[in-house]
């Protein structure tokens, strides 16, 4: 019968302990239940509690046993002398039995390489913790290792396949990333312009690395999690983020799309020809030179230097850098004349709102119909999107869009209303007779109506709702040219008198779960000739008389 590794690792070890008297080899075990944030053992300089910690060590580390002194066993791994708890230990033999032979036990932490932001391309797997001691292998961004363990705040401990075998050996902390997928964190803050900062030590009083900006993507370092405290990466750049201090992190899990959290990273181009440096303010350290006009993501400021990443390539020593430091005077906000992406709108029933500035008390300019898609102008560091509908721009909450213009992400199922064309008629690019015409549609002819704007619709014509397809022929055009029911025209009203009932269902005998104010303006998730459901700008839901309400 084929034996598992860790049988005959255990047959070897205790055959060599039993006639030489050497070191018997040991596993830990740690029983935990958080595959997250797994346990560590300890690895102390004295066998006692109180004894300063040399290192951490996940389930599966293999250890050789010097002796067991008290409730300590006196250890060496990776070249590290030290003691561990005896409760935590255990042969080969017991952890078949406990696990048994196929469970995989003695595989540690998975991880993998990540030099993203570290103006690297290798990394070598060093014997001990000294960047000039022995390369034992050769490693590049993406090569899968387990995580053995943890040395103070800098070091990891790692197993990589070599040729015939796994070599263990050292690396920087900062160079590897978790397999799970909890690892991406995107800040998000509770207010657009809300500093999340990243601190050089899991406390308050620490240092201020830099301030992290909404929409920031971060990745959860190896067992970094102290209380309220998170050690993340962010490009090159590691530190701490109390996460829990206003919600200010959102974890993207099991392939969560990158578009369910609000905030993006505000862009910016380059006035001039400028430097992006792997050192803060160091113009002699490793760079790369970026052309005039050239976009970067802003990931976090520092006094008067922003820490980006760059949307193009650069000319430099390196083409693995895209994450640096810029002087912010060299910078300026981009000027998105195309559009950077496709939002649909998606906030459930609801039409969603256009502004005419990133301000709720803005005037309004119309209402995207639910499921609608547009195209975005840019992203903006305020709760808002620009977005784009013919040569009209304006602003949506980016809560109530879906981005789908970053990595292929999918639509929502709902679509637009159809509606059919009493007549032909031009699709204007602005809501007004003297705008220029774009495209013709013919009588009979279906189109998806996609927004209202007072007397007018902006419509899709064409199979799909979907932009981006070979028959772009969209415009504004009169809503009386159109055929459509009111759901698609009634999406913004006003009630005509003060203090009218909103009742939780359409009766006059339903509970009455609030009331409207004369000049609140309602969203209309669904129109009736006799009762309507609509929601408050406070996010109140509830029916009132379609007769109290003035449609806009």
């Amino acid at each position: 019968m084929k034996k598992s590794l860790i049988s005959i690792i255990a047959l070897c070890a205790m055959l060599l302990f039993a006639c030489t008297g050497l070191s018997e080899t040991l596993f830990v075990d740690n029983r935990e239940t958080d595959k997250v944030y797994p346990e560590r053992l300890n690895l102390r300089a004295e066998p006692s509690a109180n004894g300063a910690i040399l290192g951490l060590y996940y389930t599966g580390a293999q250890v050789e046993s010097l002796g067991v002194e008290g409730n300590y066993t006196k250890v060496s791994i990776g070249g590290v002398t030290g003691y561990m708890a005896n409760e935590y230990l255990i042969t080969a033999e017991e952890a078949v039995s406990r696990y048994g032979e196929d469970s995989g036990f003695g595989t540690c932490r998975q991880g993998q390489v990540d030099l993203g932001g570290l103006w690297q391309s290798k990394q070598d797997l060093l014997e001990t913790t000294d960047l000039q001691s022995e390369s034992l292998l050769e490693l590049h961004d993406g090569d899968s290792i387990e995580v053995v363990g943890i040395l103070g705040e800098d070091w990891a401990y790692i197993a990589a396949p070599g040729e015939t075998e796994k070599v263990y050996g050292y690396v920087p902390l900062n160079t590897l990333i978790d397999v799970l997928p909890y690892r991406v964190l995107i800040v998000a803050a509770n207010k657009a312009d809300s500093r999340t900062v990243l601190y050089d030590a899991a406390n308050d009083r620490a240092k201020e690395i830099m301030s992290l900006k909404n929409g920031t993507p971060c990745l959860a370092l190896f067992g970094r999690k102290e209380g309220n405290w998170v050690k993340v990466r962010v490009g090159g750049v590691s530190g701490w983020i109390k996460y829990t201090q206003a919600g200010n992190l959102v974890s993207l899990m099991d392939g969560q799309a990158r578009s369910t959290v609000p905030y993006y990273p505000l862009v910016m181009q380059t006035k001039t020809d400028a430097l992006l440096c792997s050192v803060c303010g160091d113009t002699t350290s490793t760079y790369m030179t970026l052309g005039e006009g050239m976009k970067v993501e802003v990931l976090a400021e520092l006094e008067n230097y922003v820490y980006v990443r760059t949307l193009e390539g650069g000319a430099g020593a390196y083409d693995c850098g895209d994450y640096g430091y810029m002087a912010l005077a060299d910078l300026s906000l981009s000027q998105s004349a195309g559009g950077a992406g496709i939002a649909q709108a998606d906030d459930g029933d609801l039409p969603v709102l256009l502004m005419k500035e990133p301000d709720a008390q803005s005037d309004m300019l119309g209402a995207l119909i639910a499921g609608a898609q547009v195209y975005i102008v840019d992203f903006t560091q305020t709760d808002y999107v620009q977005v784009k509908l013919g040569d009209v721009t304006g602003y949506v909450l980016k809560q109530q869009i879906r981005a789908l213009g970053e990595g292929g992400e999918m639509a929502s199922d709902r679509i637009p209303q159809r509606a059919t064309l009493f007549e032909n008629a031009s699709l204007m690019s602005e809501p007004s007779d003297g705008s220029e015409e774009l495209a013709s549609v013919n009588q009979g002819e279906r189109v998806y109506v996609l927004a209202k704007f007072g007397d007018w619709a902006y419509v899709k014509a064409g199979d799909t709702a979907d932009l981006g397809q070979s028959d772009e022929r969209m415009g504004f055009i009169e809503i009386s040219k159109l055929n459509t029911p009111a759901s698609t025209t009634h999406l913004t009203a006003f009630v005509n008198e003060d203090k009218i009932n909103l009742r939780a269902e359409g009766s006059r005998d339903e509970e009455i779960v609030g009331r409207v104010r004369l000049g609140e303006r309602l969203r209309v998730a669904d129109y009736g000739t006799d009762w309507s459901c609509v929601v408050t700008p406070d996010g109140k839901r509830g029916y009132v008389m379609t007769s109290y309400l003035e449609f806009e």
